[in-house]
């Protein structure tokens, strides 16, 4: 079962896109996930969003059960949102298995090859029919599917909101997403690459809310970015933002999966364990970048605390 109101609900927070911690078999590891949980929540944030710092693409079925059993019970005063896909076996898969859970909504992973639009819409359409409920559609590709789609699904109860990540060296004048707000509008987005793009997305475009990695180390701060937006206060939102850009700037440096996995270890939230393969843990000898953009994030945090 899904929430039908997932926009409205996440309206006033920030959506925190956790990575999930294993133990050095590749075994959940569930007191580590549950610390990241708790000190995510004691930041005033209440949206949990497991899909791509959670590296779902590559679990198994036994390792998504694990997890979706955690989730179902870890977290009951929050909404948390697991994901599915991203190919088509995969989608069937997680919707069977989430069709009987109750969570506040259900994302399908973005999936880039082999796929085309007419091809990722049926499957979307196959996945909702089996899920029994709308799925958040994440966008990750110019051009993913053409607005008028994303109108029609939304319109046929097949999805229910959007998380919009096309990277772009600028964000003003983003043609795709002007069209996906004309189509459906910005109230059914969120933009959803952390913290470097929301100074455009929140304030010009006015999507809903946005996704981000560092509120899993900075939860208190990051939601006092968030008010800073809500409030136009833009001076006071570029000075919270700046370590959570510095940190997005070695993500995007070493690979953004390893380092907000490693991240929360250094951080000292939880000892994350190895991460799930495809991806590999941050290489010793860039571990230092890392520890100091997390270092900036912490102390941010603890100030922001202090001002609550």
């Amino acid at each position: 079962m899904v929430y039908k109101d997932i926009a409205q609900r996440l309206e006033k927070t920030v959506v925190a896109v956790p990575p999930v911690a294993w133990t050095d078999n590749f075994d959940l590891a569930e007191a580590e996930n549950r610390k990241v949980i708790s000190h995510i929540k004691a930041g005033g944030v209440t949206a949990l969003l497991y899909g791509g710092n959670a590296n779902i693409y590559h679990y198994d079925l036994g390792r998504f059960d694990a997890l979706i059993d955690l989730l179902g019970e870890a977290a009951p005063e929050m909404d948390v949102i697991p994901s599915i896909g991203p190919d088509f076996g995969k989608l069937l898969d997680g919707a069977r298995r989430l069709r009987d859970r109750r969570f506040a909504g259900v994302m399908a992973l973005p999936m880039m090859f082999p796929a085309q639009p007419k091809g990722i819409e049926k499957g979307i359409r196959l996945a909702a029919e089996t899920l029994g409920a709308p799925l958040i559609l994440y966008i990750k590709q110019d051009r993913y599917l053409a607005p008028d789609q994303v109108a029609s699904l939304l319109a046929d109860g097949a999805i229910c909101f959007v998380k919009y990540a096309v990277e772009r060296a600028d964000a003003r004048g983003d043609q795709y997403l002007d069209d996906l707000c004309s189509a459906i509008g910005p109230g059914n987005l969120a933009s959803g690459m952390g913290e470097t793009p929301i100074h455009v997305h929140l304030p010009e475009y006015k999507l809903r809310t946005y996704t981000s990695g560092g509120v899993c180390i900075a939860p208190s701060a990051a939601m006092a970015l968030r008010r800073a937006h809500a409030a136009g206060d833009t001076a006071r939102a570029a000075e919270l933002a700046a370590p959570f850009l510095a940190f997005e700037r070695v993500r995007a440096a070493i690979n953004g999966f390893s380092v907000m996995h490693d991240a929360l270890t250094l951080a000292g939230i939880a000892r994350m364990g190895p991460i799930l393969p495809m991806v590999a843990n941050v290489e010793a000898d860039r571990l230092p970048a890392v520890q100091e953009a997390v270092d900036a994030l912490v102390a941010l945090d603890q100030t922001c605390k202090k001002s609550e």
